[in-house]
């Protein structure tokens, strides 16, 4: 009986050695462009608010004290982040982050002019977790096209091709 239980022990610890190292085999050891790991788009809901959406690649995150928003012209409203995931970064210690898609709405302090283009930048940084990378801080300028005849939920910009993201 005792002899038995060893092995058991070495199986148990060699499955889950298995199943941890199986979890990072679909992590890439070779870092994406910060622009594919973390993709953005923007879809408006109406004339005062538009949604922006930034899918996140598996292995990535986000830190949420390092994402922001600024409109040009500047009537950007105040926007609420969504509730993110506690982890004890490295670099920055106890913070939250994102690992998944996440849509944020923002709300704007006037209605926007039909058919005007309006600059939209989205400031952030993340991390390639499985290989203990961190991207410095980055922005992507986003042209908000709002349409003569708004329709909700037509994408008016994207850095991406069109894909259903949720």
């Amino acid at each position: 009986m005792t002899s038995s239980c060893p092995r058991f022990l070495v199986a148990v610890f060699l499955l889950a050695l298995g199943v941890s190292s199986s979890a990072f085999a679909a992590c890439s050891t070779q870092p994406l462009p910060d622009k594919e790991a973390f993709r953005l788009s923007a879809i408006p809901l109406d004339t005062r608010s538009v949604q922006v959406k930034i899918a996140i690649e598996p292995c990535y995150y986000l830190f949420q004290h390092k994402l922001s928003f600024s409109l040009e012209p500047d009537v950007l409203g105040k926007v609420s982040l969504p509730v993110g995931e506690r982890k004890n970064d490295p670099h920055f210690g106890d913070t939250m982050i994102y690992r998944r898609d996440l849509a944020i709405v923002l709300p704007f302090t006037q209605e926007l002019s039909r058919g005007s283009a309006y600059m939209l930048r989205v400031n952030y940084q993340g991390c390639a977790e499985a290989i203990g990378l961190c991207y410095p801080a980055a922005a992507q300028m986003l042209t908000l096209k709002v349409p003569a005849a708004m329709v909700p939920g037509e994408e008016v910009f994207s850095t991406t091709p069109k894909k259903k993201w949720f």
